[in-house]
This record gives structure tokens, C-alpha cells and sequence, in this order.
């Protein structure tokens, strides 16, 4: 690694450390230990979430989502895999496909529509895939691209934003992820109900 990109991290891991995090970082150990219990499993949901707050308070801070939180998120889940799933190829090609369901469309829309998706935001899609597999990823991006559209409307009528206006969207896909990794067997059989 060079000097250049080690300072590159190190300024984007600078960007998350705020009142908010701290605040959410609180919530998402709670939620976690309250809605899991305390076993294996609970505790590499807990980081999960961390890592989602991390990269959520990072695109409100600063606008970007750090790589290093990324990269940390893609190994958290093969280690995931590894240690907490029996290994079924049905299982791992779930995992596979859930690395690229929302990050691939999204980035081909982005070269379509330029602007439409920030970079951080499709990698971050495409390490969370590959934590939650492809069943949670598209519930929790559905989640948090409902909510996303919520907020847009309210800045259009209370005339925050204009039509053009960005929205960081990484906090959306953060919660969203959030409720699919903390709620995801009711999820499904929500999903699978209607």
C-alpha cells in the first residue's frame, strides 16, 4: 500500500467520528443484543450494523463511503460464511449472487444516468450482498430505497431541495440493511406472504 492511499484511508475513517455515530453506533448495539440475544451470531450482526452506521454517518459527514469500511464489510461476511453457515453450494451462490442483485444494476444505471448512484454507494451494495445474501440485500434495499423516495418527496414539497438535488444515500441503504439483517426471517415471510 502506498503513502498516498494508507492517508486516504486514514482521512476517510477521519470523516466518521461525530455525535451522530456515536448516538446510532449506541443504537445499533442495543437493537442487536435486544432482537438477537447474545450468541455468535449476534455479535458479527453487531459489527455489521456498526460498519453500516460507520459508512452512513461517513456520507452525511464528509459524502463519501470509506473503502476501508467496505472492505471491512466483504470480509465480515466471508468470515460469516465461513464460520456461521454450513457450507452448501446453495448457500454460497446465494452469497455470490447477493454481491451483485442491487450492486450491478445499480452501477449500470449509473453509467446510463451519470450521477444516478454515488461509487461508494454501489460497493457498499456489493459487500452487503455478499454479508446478507441475495434474499436480505433486496429486502433491505427496497427498504431503503422506499424511504430514500419518502424523503426526497417531503425536500420537494417543503421546497428543501430543487428536482436536481442529490440525496446521500448511503443512510437510507444503511438502514435499510440494518432492519434486513436485524428482522430478515419475518422479512421473508412477509415477502413470501403477499
Amino acid at each position: 500500500m502506498t503513502i498516498n492511499a494508507s492517508s486516504k484511508f486514514i482521512k476517510d475513517l477521519k470523516s466518521i467520528p461525530s455525535p451522530v455515530f456515536y448516538i446510532f453506533a449506541a443504537v445499533a448495539l442495543f437493537c442487536t443484543f435486544f432482537v438477537c440475544g447474545f450468541s455468535v451470531a449476534s455479535v458479527f450482526t453487531a459489527m455489521f450494523l456498526l460498519l453500516l452506521v460507520a459508512c452512513a454517518c461517513s456520507d452525511i459527514n464528509a459524502g463519501i463511503v470509506p473503502d476501508i469500511v467496505v472492505i471491512a464489510i466483504a470480509v465480515l461476511g466471508i468470515v460469516n460464511f465461513l464460520v456461521l453457515e454450513p457450507f452448501t453450494v446453495a448457500s454460497f451462490i446465494s452469497h455470490l449472487i447477493g454481491a451483485v442483485c442491487i450492486s450491478v444494476p445499480m452501477l449500470l444505471i449509473s453509467l446510463i444516468v451519470r450521477g444516478a448512484f454515488g461509487g461508494g454507494d454501489i460497493k457498499l451494495m456489493a459487500a452487503a450482498g455478499l454479508y446478507l445474501g441475495w434474499q436480505l440485500t433486496l429486502a433491505g434495499a427496497f427498504i431503503g430505497m422506499f424511504v430514500s423516495g419518502f424523503y426526497g418527496i417531503y425536500l420537494l414539497v417543503f421546497k428543501k431541495a430543487g428536482k436536481k438535488s442529490k440525496i446521500k444515500l448511503a443512510p437510507f441503504l444503511s438502514f435499510g440493511l440494518s432492519i434486513a439483517a436485524l428482522f430478515g426471517d419475518l422479512l421473508l415471510f412477509l415477502f413470501v406472504s403477499l
